[in-house]
Order: C-alpha cells, then sequence, then structure tokens
C-alpha cells in the first residue's frame, strides 16, 4: 500500500499547497492519504506498515516542482524540526523497516499568516498533480531531479 502525506498550513499562504493537492484528488484502496501541518514521530505508526510514501511539501527554496527520491535521516528535534527524512530514521529506530520514500517539492513564495495561496505558487500545482499521479501509477517520473 502507498501512502501520501501532505504536509502544510491552509492558514499560512502557500504553505497550504500541498493541502490543496491532497485534497483535490480522488484514492483508491491502494493509495491512503493524510494531511498534517507538521511531521511527528507518531506517524511512524502509519509508515511502517506501507510500502511506499510520498510527502508533499511547500518549498520556499525550489523555483520548480521537484520530485526526488529521499531516505532516512538522523536529526534532532521534534516537531517543526523533523523533517520527511528524520521521520524515517524514527521509523527504522521503532520497527526496523522504512518504505520507499519520496518528496514532492511545491514552489511557494508567501508563507504569511492569513494570506491566501498565491496566483504564482497555485499555478505549480498542475505540474505537482501530474508528478504525483506519475508516482501512483508507478509510471516513469518525469524529469525526476536528485540531490539539488
Amino acid at each position: 500500500m502507498d501512502l501520501v502525506i501532505g504536509i502544510g498550513n491552509t492558514l499560512r499562504g502557500d504553505d497550504g499547497l500541498a493541502s490543496v493537492l491532497v485534497n483535490q484528488r480522488t484514492w483508491d484502496d491502494d493509495c491512503r492519504s493524510l494531511v498534517v501541518q507538521q511531521l511527528t514521530p507518531e506517524l511512524s505508526d502509519l509508515l511502517k506498515d506501507v510500502d511506499r510514501v510520498l510527502f508533499a511539501d511547500a518549498s520556499i527554496d525550489s523555483r520548480e516542482v521537484r520530485l526526488e527520491r529521499i531516505a532516512s535521516a538522523e536529526a534532532r528535534g521534534i516537531g517543526h524540526a523533523i523533517s520527511p527524512a528524520s521521520l524515517l530514521a524514527w521509523t527504522q529506530r521503532l520497527f526496523e523497516r522504512v518504505p520507499e520514500a519520496w518528496l514532492l517539492a511545491i514552489p511557494g513564495q508567501s508563507f504569511e499568516i492569513g494570506a491566501p495561496i498565491g496566483p504564482v505558487a497555485r499555478g505549480f500545482l498542475s505540474e505537482a498533480g501530474r508528478r504525483l499521479d506519475a508516482w501512483r501509477s508507478r509510471s516513469p517520473l518525469p524529469r525526476v531531479v536528485v540531490g539539488e
């Protein structure tokens, strides 16, 4: 089974991009979805039971939609400090296994409290949707960018 996790706060402008992406999709029995404001160690309990996970998140550091494989990586801290890679490390530590993991980064520009998603950032949702659909269908992924 696959799991798609949309990360972001819909009350902080472009930070809500992944929530919109995940909530506008239809899901089948082979793929679960979840929208969260932030990653927490408790999500390891879900990751232990899936074959693949895709984390979708708004990115202030990107100018294009990126889809890349990620691996577990130790990091200090929890709460806002926990990244997809450190969540994978928690899962490995607790359950001695991790799913194949991917990060879908969607460019964002404005993360102000109370702001709506901006038109430039909203324009990236269709490309993000295409990459998500390709990932779900296990089709060859368009222009996978690794280590940018």
